[in-house]
């Protein structure tokens, strides 16, 4: 049973390792973030960012969101339960959200008023909770 799991593990991680590109932009190594998620009606940007035992480039300004699969969706159903929201329209608030993610090499021009430079692929969310 070992043998199988090390074997999964071992594809598994270098995988994570590659850099990859989405939507024509290029992402680093998959790391575990720690960032503070503001949402609302018109807005949906990572306010700050901190990698967990990893290294990244600086993400002072914030970045903006991509989202691997469903990974949105699960971001936007995890925060309605934490904050019980029934309305139709997007969830408004500040969230502190664990994330296995990508950062984006290079950065941006701002596309936008409150864009950041810098984006942040979501991979897979790990915990959401109100700030």
């Amino acid at each position: 049973m070992w043998q199988v799991i090390a074997a999964v593990l071992a594809s598994a991680s270098p995988q994570a390792s590659q850099p990859v590109t989405v939507k024509g932009t290029a992402f680093g190594p998959r790391q575990r973030l720690v960032c503070e998620w503001f949402t609302n009606f018109e807005n949906s940007r990572f306010e700050q960012c901190h990698i967990l035992g990893g290294t990244a480039p600086l993400l002072d300004e914030g970045a903006s969101i991509e989202c691997a699969g469903q990974s949105c969706e699960e971001l936007d159903a995890a925060a309605r339960k934490a904050v019980q929201w029934k309305k139709p329209e997007p969830v408004w608030g500040t969230f502190t959200v664990e994330i296995l993610g990508r950062v984006s090499t290079e950065r941006h021009r701002k596309r936008y008023l409150g864009d950041a430079t810098r984006t942040v692929l979501i991979e897979n969310l790990v915990s959401i909770r109100k700030r």
